[in-house]
């Protein structure tokens, strides 16, 4: 049974609310909004408010006037790059007195194409997309003190578009993760694993979490042989090659 707040605004709970990902991303992320309202009771000449935000970055759209179902598809949201931590409010306010707020959801996260909702995980490597034109090439290795982050050009479109193509998979994923973990093994790094705040502790238990093992310690230890079978462990779980030969042989039938 829903539970409504009377002594003012109503909060719009995040059930009747689903913002979701689009498959068909150009530069920015699209979303599909649809807003069930029926029982809340507002009047009918407030309008229904999307907001976006990420960080410093805000974007408002206007849903048009209240209604029990409200509908909008293909909103394109050109202020981001891509949907990473992407969140949503909805206000329903009366914009012709004062911008009376009747109603608000916060927080709300988005559905993915596949209709889960998103959880925002953090990845080991995490994807942004960036003007890489000053560096003349389409991805480079950001190194922060604690944080690595791949960045790809956002020239090649939206970062989640880009992420799920086999030729990130294929090509730009391991080549990264290589030069990540040869910077890894090349720099000092805590034996014991003591501290899994480390950026380097965290990259080498998610190699013996795929079955590499641990790297050799020695300082005169290249670890070439530890660096590949981490990354084939990798390809295999992520199934690429079977993919990638399946895509060429698909397109070379046509």
């Amino acid at each position: 049974m829903k539970r409504f707040n009377f002594t003012g605004r109503k909060k719009i709970l995040k059930d009747d609310v689903k913002v979701k990902l689009r498959d068909d991303f150009g530069h920015s992320p699209v979303v599909d909004v649809r807003l069930d309202i029926s029982e809340y009771e507002f009047p009918g000449q407030a309008k229904v408010i999307l907001e976006a935000e990420h960080k410093t970055r805000f974007m408002r759209i206007d849903l048009g006037l209240v209604h029990p179902v409200v509908m909008l598809n293909g909103i394109v949201l050109d202020r981001f790059d891509d949907a990473e931590n992407l969140q949503f409010r909805i206000k329903v306010v009366d914009v012709e007195n004062g911008g009376l707020l009747f109603g608000i959801a916060n927080k709300i996260k988005p559905y993915d194409k596949d209709d889960n909702l998103d959880t925002n995980s953090k990845s080991i490597l995490p994807v942004e997309s960036k003007d890489l034109t000053s560096y003349g090439v389409l991805w480079r290795i950001d190194w922060g003190n604690d944080s690595v982050v791949l960045q790809v050009d956002r020239e090649l479109g939206s970062k989640d578009q880009v992420v799920r193509s086999l030729t990130f998979k294929s090509f730009i994923f391991p080549a990264a993760v290589h030069l990540i973990l040869r910077k890894i093994v090349n720099d000092r790094w805590d034996s014991d694993l003591s501290d899994t705040d480390e950026l380097q502790t965290q990259w080498i238990l998610f190699a013996q979490q795929l079955g590499a093992g641990l790297p050799d310690p020695s300082e005169d230890a290249d670890n070439d042989d530890w660096i590949e079978s981490t990354i084939r462990l990798f390809m295999q779980k992520l199934n690429v090659r079977n993919k990638l030969l399946e895509d060429v042989m698909e397109r070379g039938l046509k």
